[in-house]
Formats: C-alpha cells, structure tokens, sequence
C-alpha cells in the first residue's frame, strides 16, 4: 500500500511538470508554426535555385507560391471566420496548428521538385525539368 501511494505521489508529480499555461501552448504553437514556415521557405528557395534556368517554370512556380499564401489564408478565414476574441484564449494555438498544417502540406507539395516522383511515374511535367 505505501508503495502505491508513493508511485501515486510520483506520478502526480510528474504531471504537475508537464502542466503549461494557455500561453505557453500558444508560444509553442506559434514557436511551431514559425519552423515549418522557415522549412518551406528552405525548400522554396532550393526550387528557385535548382531550377533557375527554367524561367518559365521559375515564373509558373513563385505564381503558385503567391496563390497557395493566398489560399492558405482563405482558409485559415473560413476555419476561423469570426473576430480572434470569439474563440477564446485558445485561438492564437488553434490559429498556428492550423497554418503548421497547412505550410506542412505545402511543403510535402513542392517537395517533389526536388526529390523526384516514383520510379516508372510517366506524367513527369516539370518534375527534373531543369533546363
């Protein structure tokens, strides 16, 4: 029994450390968001550069970057169409896991400007086309 109650203890102990306030849930999920931006931003600029005597891909590619800004923030409106003070003091989190989500599956989109498609994959596009 006493040692039950001390595993208890422990327990409890270890949850009381791992408890953060709204606002630090906030900060690491803006802390968050900002890293996947910076990662997309990398790979973004590893596109321009490898493909950079593509021009007409170059133009075709940093206009659907300004698209996509455009259509992630049309987005983050509908989730969240209201004033921010609606949704409470969770909504700067809510706001920045959304947009990491988002800019995360950006990122996986252009990806494939660098890695390549799958083996036997015929529908190729500009995929590889760096000249």
């Amino acid at each position: 029994m006493k040692s039950l109650l001390i595993t208890l203890l422990f327990v409890a102990g270890s949850l009381t450390g791992m408890a953060q306030t709204q606002s630090d849930m906030n900060k690491q999920a803006g802390q968050e968001y900002k890293e996947a931006d910076k990662k997309l931003n990398t790979i973004y600029q590893e596109i321009l550069k490898k493909y950079a005597a593509n021009k007409t891909f170059i133009t075709n590619f940093r206009e659907a970057q300004r698209l996509w800004v455009q259509l992630r923030d049309a987005q983050l409106k509908a989730m969240y169409p209201g004033p921010a003070k609606s949704y409470g003091s969770m909504f700067p989190m809510c706001k920045a896991t959304y947009l990491t989500e988002l800019t995360n599956q950006r990122t996986e989109a252009i990806r494939v400007w660098l890695n390549g498609l799958p083996p036997g994959e015929t529908c190729t596009g500009s995929v590889g086309a760096t000249e």
